[in-house]
Order: structure tokens, then C-alpha cells, then sequence
């Protein structure tokens, strides 16, 4: 009988492990697709307090916590209290999922933001260049108009002198 009870307590714990390691698994992804958002928009997001990076990443990783708490000690204290902590799995597991999802809705929102503020700075950096060569064209403009009054300024000279001589 004892046999059958190590034999569940192990079947058990294999379950548990596994939960774990699909847990462990959303949580890589999650914060592997924050990282993918933070890579492909850190160009736009100039200012520091704008950045996505430090809101959702966890502050330990993935060896920290395999380090802290080996695969017995884990495993045997869920043995214990896996009853209690069913229920609370399967609420932890659904808020993870609702988070994951909410994150994937942000990170589509946060891209559809991105991609209309590079399309406005892209007409703004057409719009810049159309003025810089409509300023051009008026500096050729006003050069040949001062070139063209230095012109005129000489033969007015020129006809006030002839004009002068044949008055006297």
C-alpha cells in the first residue's frame, strides 16, 4: 500500500513539474515578446520613461528560481499542499492567460501607435524636404532679383551721367 502512495506522490509531482514548466514556458514567451517590442520600437521611444522594458519583465530568471528551489523541494512541498493549491493553479494559470492576452492586445496597439507615428514623421520628412527646395528655389530666385537691381543701379548711373552731360 505504501508502494501505491509513493507511486501517486510521484505521478503527482510529475503533473506538478510539468504545470510548472508550461508556466515557465508563458512567462519566456511573454517577456521574449516584450524584449521583440521593446528591439523593433526602441528607435521611436526616445525617452526613457516611455520605454516598455521595465514594466513586465520579472526581476528573476528563469536559473535564479531553479537555483532557489531545486525540483524535490518544489515538488515536495506541492505534494503537500497540492489540494489547496489546485484551485489556485487553475485562477493563477487564467490570470496569466488573461494577461498574456492583454499584453498581446498592448503590444498591438503599441504597434499600430508605432507604425502611424513613423508614417506621420516619414510626411514630415517629405514635407521638410518640399520646403527645403522651395527655399532653394527662392534664394536662386532673390540671387538673380539682387544681380538684376545691381544691373539696373549701373545704367541708371549711367543714364543720370548722360543725362547730366546734355543739360549743360
Amino acid at each position: 500500500m505504501e508502494g501505491l502512495d509513493e507511486y501517486e506522490d510521484d505521478e503527482a509531482g510529475q503533473k506538478e513539474r510539468k504545470r510548472e514548466d508550461a508556466i515557465t514556458q508563458q512567462n519566456t514567451m511573454q517577456n521574449e515578446a516584450v524584449n521583440l517590442l521593446d528591439q523593433s520600437t526602441s528607435y521611436l521611444l526616445q525617452e526613457p520613461s516611455r520605454t516598455v522594458s521595465g514594466r513586465y519583465k520579472s526581476t528573476t530568471t528563469e536559473e535564479d528560481a531553479s537555483s532557489r528551489y531545486s525540483r524535490p523541494d518544489r515538488s515536495g512541498f506541492n505534494r503537500y499542499n497540492r489540494d489547496a493549491n489546485a484551485s489556485g493553479n487553475l485562477v493563477s494559470s487564467s490570470t496569466l492567460e488573461k494577461k498574456i492576452e492583454d499584453l498581446e492586445k498592448e503590444i498591438v496597439r503599441e504597434r499600430q501607435e508605432n507604425l502611424r507615428l513613423v508614417k506621420l514623421m516619414q510626411d514630415k520628412e517629405e514635407m521638410i524636404g518640399k520646403l527645403k527646395e522651395e527655399i532653394n528655389l527662392l534664394n536662386r530666385d532673390l540671387d538673380d532679383i539682387e544681380d538684376e537691381n545691381e544691373q539696373l543701379k549701373q545704367e541708371n548711373k549711367t543714364l543720370l551721367k548722360v543725362v547730366g552731360q546734355l543739360t549743360r
